[in-house]
């Protein structure tokens, strides 16, 4: 199978044009250097790699982002390399094994259509805290978003097949969130593999990661859908509150009308903002509505089942609106998965269509 070699590179550190030289040639059918708005001081740097046999380089005047540099990679290839049916991704800051990104483009041949994957053991004794620390955190919450565990979420080697081009090409996502982005979407398309690979430790000198302000564009999604549910939740307990005060004093519609409400009006300002806000896409509008509209029911009836239970197995002294709290962080969990698989759930032939700038 011909494949090509996509390596993304933004300010080339003293390691890349060594390492970029010590690739042979006829290892790819073409491998593919995007200067990712690199600027004029490091102009010579990529003049050199492009006299290497068989390199192209891709630039552009402005830094966009890794995922964009991937993105205009993938689509040369799409455009002017018919023949090649994988591609292989390397980081250009000294962090891939040569042999590995070789072992990845020979497995890559091996698992026809599968997406594959250079996995870092973490689990090795010099391996820094902070990266050992993150990719649990992001492994754990990739398995629980999507269902499937992968070892190393954030690795930069990956083996994609053909089949997989398009979505490359239109992930959402132009910094280190696409790479996060694509492997969410990838694993309901297609099989997965796993190699483990070398990992190659510099204190992350060159690497070019934002801890809090790229981790906010990766978990962009659950961040949002946080602030919205909090917003969500303020609105209708206080709605619950004041009506519980002011209102009925008997059951059943001491909890009955307080419940319903403050969900007429909190139910659709959380599912503008979910729709608009956290997980805005190009779907149908009616169509998440509808969807929305029955977990809303089944979840009113959840918590109205609960209040009325917690009410009647828990102490007086208790009161109604703790109870209230009590629910709420039991659905809260359940709901943002929901949200997120069924009511505003996009496919992958639904995403936009990426167009560089």
């Amino acid at each position: 199978m011909k494949t090509a070699l996509v390596i993304p590179i933004y300010q080339p550190c003293d390691k890349a044009l060594p390492f970029l030289c010590s690739i042979d040639p006829s290892s790819f059918e073409r491998v593919i250097i995007v200067d990712d708005g690199s600027g004029e001081k490091y102009q010579h740097i990529f003049d050199e790699i492009s006299k290497l046999e068989n390199f192209v380089v891709l630039s552009y005047p402005l830094n966009h982002g890794k995922g964009y540099a991937l993105k205009t990679g993938f689509k040369y290839v799409k455009d002017n390399l018919p023949e090649v049916k994988g591609i292989v991704t390397a980081d250009g800051d000294g962090q891939h094994a040569l042999e590995d990104i070789l072992r990845v483009r020979d497995e890559l041949e091996k698992q026809e259509g599968k997406l594959v994957l250079g996995a870092r053991d973490f689990a090795s004794e010099d391996c820094p805290k902070r990266n050992r620390f993150g990719n649990r955190f992001s492994s754990r919450y990739f398995k629980i978003s999507t269902g499937v565990k992968i070892k190393d979420t954030q690795t930069g080697l990956r083996g994609i097949p053909s089949n997989l081009f398009e979505l490359a090409i239109n992930t959402v996502g132009d910094r280190y969130e696409y790479e996060f982005n694509f492997l969410s979407d990838a694993v309901k398309e297609t099989g997965l593999s796993e190699i483990t690979i070398k990992t190659i430790y510099d204190d992350n000198a060159n690497s070019h990661f934002h801890v809090i302000k790229d981790s906010a564009r990766i978990y962009k999604v659950p961040l949002l859908y946080l602030a919205v549910a909090l917003s969500s939740f303020l609105i209708d307990f206080g709605l619950f509150a004041l009506i519980h005060h002011f209102g009925p004093t008997e059951l059943p519609w001491m909890i009955l009308v307080p419940y319903i409400g403050a969900r007429l009006i909190s139910g659709p300002y959380n599912f503008l903002m979910n729709n608009f806000v956290v997980f805005p896409g190009p779907e149908g509008f009616w169509r998440k509505l509808g969807r929305y509209g029955f977990v809303f029911l089944i979840n009113m009836c959840l918590g109205l089942g609960l209040l009325y239970l917690f009410d009647y197995v828990f102490p007086q002294n208790i009161g109604l609106t703790v109870l209230k709290i009590l629910v709420e962080a039991i659905i809260f969990v359940v709901n943002f998965f929901v949200s997120k698989m069924f009511i505003f759930a996009k496919k992958a032939h639904e995403k936009r269509k990426w167009e560089g700038k």
